[in-house]
């Protein structure tokens, strides 16, 4: 007699999950003030690059909102799974015929509706540039959806390390504190290879964000930093996976 063994991920369960952690995003203060200081950010970024270079682009945001994204990422994160631990609704959830992987997925899309949906929200400024350019300026679309694209990239893979850290802690701070660490790291290892030995520094210039979000802001996609991103995404919902499967012993 044999019995069969449960897919590593169940589809409909991972949806389900996904679906509630989206509307409890909005169920949140905490999740509007983090994306109305977003965008309030952006749009002093945008509109300080315009009236200073004069230029039909959104280049500015490229530059800054790296820095921004490591404080506003583990904001909408840090809840997702240390608030399941501190109310004790993770052993309902573990006892429910979930695998560990349905959970960190579930709790990621959630997060990646919210974030992608609030990137989304950036093509205002490509769209009112375009109404506000003199007939003839063009406007360099590829550069511009290279920037949400990386924007989109980073804020996911940011995601990863904050549904990692919220698995580590019950403390909603601490979870933000850890994730923040871990984002700043990959933040700031690219800006730190300038000050670098040689031997060093095309190896921090790799792991940095910067490197790999510039390059998408040219317009040029690159399969290695897409797999970049997605290498360092899926590490860490592996790291989470595995804090998990140990909470079960």
């Amino acid at each position: 007699m044999t019995t069969d063994k449960p897919p590593l991920v169940q589809v409909h369960a991972v949806l389900a999950l996904a679906q509630r952690e989206f509307k409890g995003y909005f169920e949140s203060p905490a999740a509007y003030v983090a994306i109305i200081v977003f965008y309030l950010m952006s749009g002093y970024l945008f509109t300080a690059t315009l009236f200073l270079s004069n230029m039909a682009t959104i280049s500015g945001l490229a530059e800054t909102m790296p820095l921004i994204m490591t404080f506003l990422v583990p904001a909408l994160t840090m809840g997702l799974l240390s608030e399941e631990l501190k109310s004790g609704t993770f052993e309902t959830l573990a006892t429910l015929p979930l695998e560990d992987w349905d959970i960190a997925l579930g709790k990621f899309l959630g997060f990646a509706g919210v974030h992608l949906l609030t990137v989304a929200g950036l093509l205002f400024y490509p769209a009112l540039l375009r109404l506000l350019a003199a007939p003839g300026a063009g406007m360099d679309w590829g550069e511009t959806f290279g920037i949400l694209a990386g924007l989109g990239l980073m804020g996911l893979m940011f995601g990863a390390i904050g549904l990692f850290a919220s698995a580590l802690s019950r403390s909603q701070v601490v979870s933000f504190v850890i994730a923040f660490l871990f984002c700043f790291i990959f933040f700031m290892a690219g800006n730190l290879a300038r000050f670098s030995p040689e031997f060093m520094a095309s190896l921090l210039e790799f792991i940095g964000v910067d490197a790999h979000l510039n390059t998408l802001a040219k317009g040029v996609v690159d399969s290695r930093d897409l797999l970049y991103f997605a290498s360092i995404t899926f590490g860490f919902l592996y790291l989470t996976v595995q804090r998990l499967q140990a909470r079960r012993l």
